[in-house]
């Protein structure tokens, strides 16, 4: 006993790591099951294992088994491999197989009845396949590199001293993470809650490579306007005229500190205005919606047989919401994969989302980061924990006068967005409380561009504390400082609640979300809410808990809702 106790206690993690690598690094799937893999290892560390005592056999490989089971990834050969063990769910293992694990967990299973494990025999099928369609977009970084300050990154001193000046003192999360991917050269994508950065970490590698010369085809154009016809180098795909127009601020402001020049496009204003100023700019990078660039496209406004770099900005919602036809349009005017860069920024990536994705990408040269809390790697939303969930249960005929005495009690210097499911109940909500007195200004499609600018810069530069707006509010804009969110109507499903909610408490701030709950017709609603609200650590009033056990609709599903993980806002 005594002789295998000192052998178990020689084994030092680094030789289960190096063992370890060794084992899967001969493994196409890079993943082998915990019981398999354990025995390599324990082969490899103590070569005669197989005649030892069987004590002394056990006690190793239990030391193995829990030193793998404590490691969540191991580097071979510039990829991260992660471990299939059926008591641990790792992603991006290419054609693991989450039923295999542990001989306690196998051992365990058995005593299940035979219903369960049909059941999760039938889960694990359909994991195992969706897991196989992306398993080529899921590789990680070959290193794992890490900017902590501006000055470990290789962007020019103009650039560094307009982060500086508008007050960043290092990067964020995201972009500390995705920098060194991008500027690699590698296909990414980036989940992170929005207000996290994620604008500047797709902006300024775009923007340092285009001003080196350090183009994905390897060749910068001669002459990239041909016929001064525009031909930008880079494109930035937006959802929204609003986020469009958010992130050229952010291009122009560090763009032209290097000169390197944008130009944004969108509709609801003159194509003929917009075509002047493109021929007159000639800009290398490129901020568009999907629609008034294919517009341009048609027109032959535009070329985009040079642009190299592709960005999709909220690309979840990009491949999610019918935006798939435009999208395929466009990236077959540009450069083929092997000559373009393609980089997806979002606040979720689930799934569905995940399969129309690979289309775009380079599978073989693609890195995913995800930027969350401990557990949040799926992609899913959740609730940003910074904001507090209220909720309020009110009829319709009942909302104003609820919606009055809560105004009533803000702090004079409130910043709050009421949102309400018809354009119709945005003006009816505005003009309303601006006769009562209150600062409001109203944003939804119907409006022409310039009213909805207008109302935005209102709100941004406090000239109007209450924006009042439909969903097109809901998602990509970065308001700082928005301390309320009003739900008057119950979003239309889980994704419009979570991002609506994320209007406020951003980029470490804390805010309140107040949701208007109607018996009438947002019951089905309830057992989602009320997971939601759980998994925020929220207090979930009696009212909506009753109804927890609810049928839920379709578009307030509770599976979507417990797949939440903490990776949004």
């Amino acid at each position: 006993m005594g002789a295998s106790t000192t052998a178990t206690t020689a084994i030092t993690e680094a030789m289960i790591i190096k063992a370890t690598k060794k084992a899967l690094k001969c493994q196409e799937s890079g993943s082998m099951k915990m019981k398999s893999l354990t025995k390599e290892v324990a082969k490899s560390i103590v070569p005669d294992t197989s005649s030892s005592s069987s004590s002394a056999s056990s006690t190793t490989k239990d030391v193995i088994r829990k030193s793998i089971k404590e490691s969540s990834k191991f580097t071979v050969d510039g990829k991260m491999v992660y471990l299939s063990s059926g008591s641990t769910k790792r992603k991006n293992s290419s054609n693991s197989q989450h039923t295999d694990g542990d001989d306690d967990a196998a051992a365990a299973s058995e005593t299940k009845t035979k219903k369960k494990v049909k059941k999760e025999e039938a889960t694990t099928t359909t994991q195992t396949t969706e897991k196989k369609e992306v398993s080529a977009l899921t590789t990680e970084p070959s290193s794992t590199i890490i900017w902590t300050s501006f000055t470990d990154t290789p962007f020019a001193a103009p650039v560094q001293s307009a982060l500086s000046t508008e007050g960043f003192i290092q990067p964020s999360e995201i972009q500390s993470r995705a920098w060194p991917v991008a500027l690699s050269g590698k296909d990414l994508i980036a989940v992170a809650k929005t207000g996290s950065g994620k604008t500047l970490g797709f902006l300024l590698p775009v923007f340092h490579r285009i001003s080196i010369k350090d183009l994905p085809g390897g060749i910068m154009p001669v002459n990239s306007h041909n016929n001064n016809t525009p031909s930008p180098l880079g494109l930035i795909i937006s959802p929204t005229r609003e986020l469009a127009i958010q992130i050229h601020g952010e291009a122009v402001k560090f763009g032209s500190a290097i000169h390197i020049s944008s130009e944004v496009i969108y509709g609801g204003t003159s194509v003929q205005e917009q075509t002047k100023r493109l021929r007159s700019s000639l800009p290398q990078v490129l901020i568009a919606t999907p629609g008034r660039l294919c517009d341009m496209m048609e027109r032959n406004v535009l070329r985009l047989a040079s642009c190299n770099f592709l960005v999709l900005d909220e690309a979840d919602r990009m491949l999610d919401m019918g935006f798939e036809p435009q999208l395929k349009q466009v990236v077959n005017a540009m450069p083929d994969k092997s000559r373009r860069q393609t980089l997806f920024f979002t606040a979720t990536w689930p799934n569905n989302v995940r399969k129309v994705a690979k289309t775009f990408l380079r599978q073989e040269d693609t890195v995913e980061i995800f930027i969350g809390e401990e557990g949040a790697n799926d992609g899913e939303l959740a609730a940003n924990k910074a904001v507090t969930q209220t909720f309020i249960a009110a009829q319709d005929d009942e909302k104003d006068k609820r919606l009055y005495d809560l105004l009533l009690t803000l702090d004079e210097g409130s910043s709050v967005v009421i949102f309400a499911n018809t354009k119709r109940r945005v003006d009816f909500i505005a003009n309303t409380f601006w006769q009562e007195g209150f600062s409001t200004c109203a944003v939804h499609g119907d409006k022409a561009q310039h009213e909805r600018d207008s109302s935005l810069k209102s709100f941004v530069n406090k000239q109007c504390s209450i924006l009042v707006a439909t969903d097109v509010a809901a998602r990509g804009l970065d308001i700082k400082g928005v301390t309320h969110v009003i739900n008057f109507d119950m979003a239309r499903d889980v994704e419009s609640y979570v991002h609506r909610i994320g209007r406020t408490g951003r980029a470490g701030e804390l805010g309140e979300a107040i949701t208007f709950w109607n018996k009438d017709y947002d019951i089905e609603c309830s057992p989602a809410l009320v997971k939601i609200a759980s998994n925020a650590g929220q207090v979930v009033p009696d009212f909506l808990k009753k109804y927890e056990k609810t049928k839920s609709s379709k578009q307030w599903k509770v599976a979507a809702a417990e797949k939440l993980s903490a990776s949004i806002m």
